[in-house]
């Protein structure tokens, strides 16, 4: 059965987690493991919200930096790789999902292999921009320039080919130089005709990984998924 991972990056903001979760489990029907990522929260109501998560089953897996913020680069690619769905989503702890949302991705993912990402929504700092990065409009998508990467998700083979994504920025435009390789290619970004999420946190400080650290060894460690995922969602 084919599944997607979902990795929530996660910073502070329990509000905004905890809304953004709750519109997800119930908005979400395609199979799907669902990782959440937190990079050096310093709320500690945030981290036990998490654990919380878990211990009632309802994450697959969490992965905890408990010292500073590494940065959403770092977090996508430490996420991605301990994923293990068909399709590959990177979202930022901020997002309302809509009905169906995942089902649609995957579909136009599955239906349209020149898709290289695709987004969830139009949002720009102005809207009104929107035209000007819109390339093509087809029949069950738009082609364009670029979009949001507050919402990104593709194939895993197109990570595996043009991956990972760039780290040594820490917030804003990560994903940038990813979608241009991938833009490169020969492959199209995209985003569904109607917006399938809405970023109402956009703006504010963002999230992002992960690792736990052994300071006194200086070795970086990760938490190992189970062997077998612990899946939501049908068909």
């Amino acid at each position: 059965m084919k599944f997607a991972s979902l990795c929530v990056l996660s910073f502070n903001r329990k509000k905004y987690l905890e809304r953004s979760l709750e519109t997800l489990w119930a908005n979400t029907r395609y199979p799907y493991e669902l990782i959440v990522l937190d990079d050096g929260s310093s709320e500690r109501v945030v981290q036990e919200y998490i654990f919380q998560l878990v211990r009632a089953k309802k994450a697959s897996t969490i992965l905890m930096n408990t010292d500073h913020n590494m940065g959403i680069g770092i977090a996508v690619n430490r996420g991605f790789r301990i994923a293990r769905g068909d399709y590959l989503f990177k979202l930022d702890a901020d997002l309302d999902y809509k009905p169906g949302w995942l089902t649609e991705c995957v579909g136009l993912l599955e239906n349209h292999p020149n898709i290289g990402c695709i987004g969830l929504f139009k949002y720009w700092h102005q809207p009104c921009n929107f035209p000007d990065e819109l390339v093509e409009t087809h029949e069950d998508y738009h082609e364009v320039i670029d979009f949001v990467g507050s919402a990104i998700g593709m194939r895993r083979g197109v990570y595996d080919q043009f991956g990972p994504w760039y780290e040594l920025q820490h917030s804003f435009g990560e994903d940038k130089q990813f979608k241009v390789t991938v833009g490169e290619a020969g492959l199209q970004m995209a985003l569904p005709l109607e917006d399938v999420a809405v970023n109402f946190g956009f703006g504010e400080q963002h999230s992002s990984l992960i690792k736990e650290i052994d300071w006194e060894t200086h070795k970086h460690t990760y938490n190992v998924p189970v062997t077998t995922p612990l899946l939501f969602g049908g068909q």
